[in-house]
C-alpha cells in the first residue's frame, strides 16, 4: 500500500511539474503568417527567417504558424485578410497591394530602382518607415514591415544580340497583361504581345514570340535556356514585396514586442535581400552554362531609361499621384 501512495504521488509530481512547464514555455503572442506562395520562393525563405527570429529575439513569447503555398487564398486574399486582421503577417508581390493601396504602386515604374542599391536605400530610408506606411494604414488598413526584392526582369530573346531599344525592331516579345510594361515597350517602339503566363514557353519554342522578361532565377528555373539564346541584362523593373502586417493587430501589441516584430522582420528581409543576390547570380550562371550568351546594354541603359521614364505621368494617377514618386525618388538620392 505504501508503495502505492509513494507511486501516485510521484506520478502527480510529474504530472504537475508538464504542466508547470508546459504553463512556462507557453507563447503569449502568436503570429498567423501567411504566403500564396511555395517552398523557395523569396516569400517562403524571408517567412521562416522571421519565424525564427521573432521567436528567437522574444525568448518563446512569440510564436509564428507559417502557411504557405495558398493555404491561406491567393495574394490578394492576403492583403483582403491583413486588412481585416485575419491574418497578421503576410508576403506578395507589390502589385497585388496595389489594388487596395495605391500608393505603394510606384514601384512598379520602369526604372524606378535603376540600381538595387537604389532600392535598398529607399527600403530603409523615412519615407518608407513613416510617410508610405501611413498612406498605407489610412487606404488599406495595413503596413509594411520591411521589403524583399527579387531579380530584375532581364530580357531575352531568340533570334540576335539586343543592345539598345532599336535592336529590338521587327522581335515579337510577349508582356504580362500589364499596362505599364506594355507601354515600356512602346516606349522602346515595339508593340509587345500581352500573354498569359503559361503559355510563354510552348510560345517560345513554337515561335509564336521571339523573347520575353524575367529575372534570372525565373529564366533558369523555367528552362528558358532551352529556347532562348541571347540575354540583355536591362533592369527596369526589379520585383518588389513588403512583409505586410495588419494595422489593427499590429497596434494592440506591447510595445517590447512591437519592436521585436519590427526587429526580425527587416532583418529577414535584409537575409532575403542576399539569398535572392546569390540564387540570381547561380541561375545567371546556368543559363550562361547551357548556352545562352549576356550582353551590357549600350551606354549604360541611358536610351532605356530615357524612353521608359518618359510614360511616367500617364501613370502617376495609378500609382499613387506624381508627389509620391518625387518623395521616393528624393529618398534615394
Amino acid at each position: 500500500m505504501r508503495m502505492r501512495k509513494k507511486a501516485i504521488t510521484i506520478v502527480a509530481a510529474l504530472c504537475f511539474i508538464v504542466a508547470f512547464s508546459g504553463a512556462a514555455v507557453a507563447a503569449e503572442f502568436v503570429i498567423k503568417a501567411a504566403t500564396a506562395n511555395p517552398p523557395g520562393s523569396y516569400h517562403v525563405e524571408c517567412l521562416n527567417k522571421f519565424k525564427e527570429l521573432a521567436e528567437k529575439y522574444s525568448n518563446g513569447r512569440i510564436q509564428v504558424n507559417v502557411f504557405i503555398g495558398g493555404q491561406l487564398g491567393s495574394e490578394q486574399d492576403n492583403v483582403q485578410q491583413c486588412s481585416t486582421g485575419m491574418t497578421h503577417v503576410s508576403i506578395m508581390a507589390v502589385n497585388n497591394v496595389t489594388p487596395f493601396s495605391k500608393a505603394v504602386g510606384f514601384m512598379t515604374l520602369p526604372y524606378i530602382f535603376p540600381k538595387i542599391g537604389d532600392a535598398y536605400k529607399l527600403f530603409k530610408s523615412d519615407f518608407m518607415k513613416k510617410d508610405l506606411n501611413a498612406m498605407m494604414v489610412k487606404q488599406a488598413n495595413v503596413r509594411a514591415l520591411s521589403w524583399l526584392v527579387g531579380g530584375y526582369r532581364a530580357f531575352t530573346n531568340s533570334k540576335k544580340e539586343v543592345l539598345s531599344p532599336g535592336d529590338m525592331k521587327g522581335l515579337k516579345i510577349r508582356v504580362p497583361k500589364n499596362d505599364i510594361m506594355i507601354a515600356a515597350y512602346n516606349s522602346w517602339g515595339v508593340s509587345p504581345v500581352p500573354m498569359a503566363w503559361t503559355e510563354v514557353f510552348n510560345a517560345l519554342q513554337q515561335g509564336v514570340i521571339d523573347g520575353q522578361d524575367n529575372p534570372h532565377i525565373v529564366n533558369a528555373s523555367m528552362k528558358f535556356f532551352e529556347v532562348q539564346k541571347y540575354i540583355t541584362n536591362i533592369h527596369y523593373i526589379l520585383w518588389t514585396g513588403p512583409v505586410l502586417a495588419s494595422e489593427s493587430w499590429y497596434q494592440k501589441l506591447p510595445g517590447d514586442i512591437r519592436a521585436i516584430v519590427d526587429k526580425a522582420a527587416q532583418e529577414a528581409a535584409e537575409y532575403e535581400w542576399k539569398w535572392v543576390e546569390t540564387k540570381e547570380g547561380d541561375a545567371l550562371k546556368e543559363c550562361l552554362s547551357k548556352g545562352m550568351k549576356i550582353v551590357e546594354p549600350a551606354n549604360n541603359e541611358k536610351e532605356w531609361i530615357e524612353k521608359a521614364r518618359s510614360i511616367w505621368p500617364k501613370f502617376y494617377d495609378s500609382v499613387g499621384g506624381k508627389e509620391v514618386v518625387m518623395k521616393a525618388q528624393s529618398s534615394m538620392k
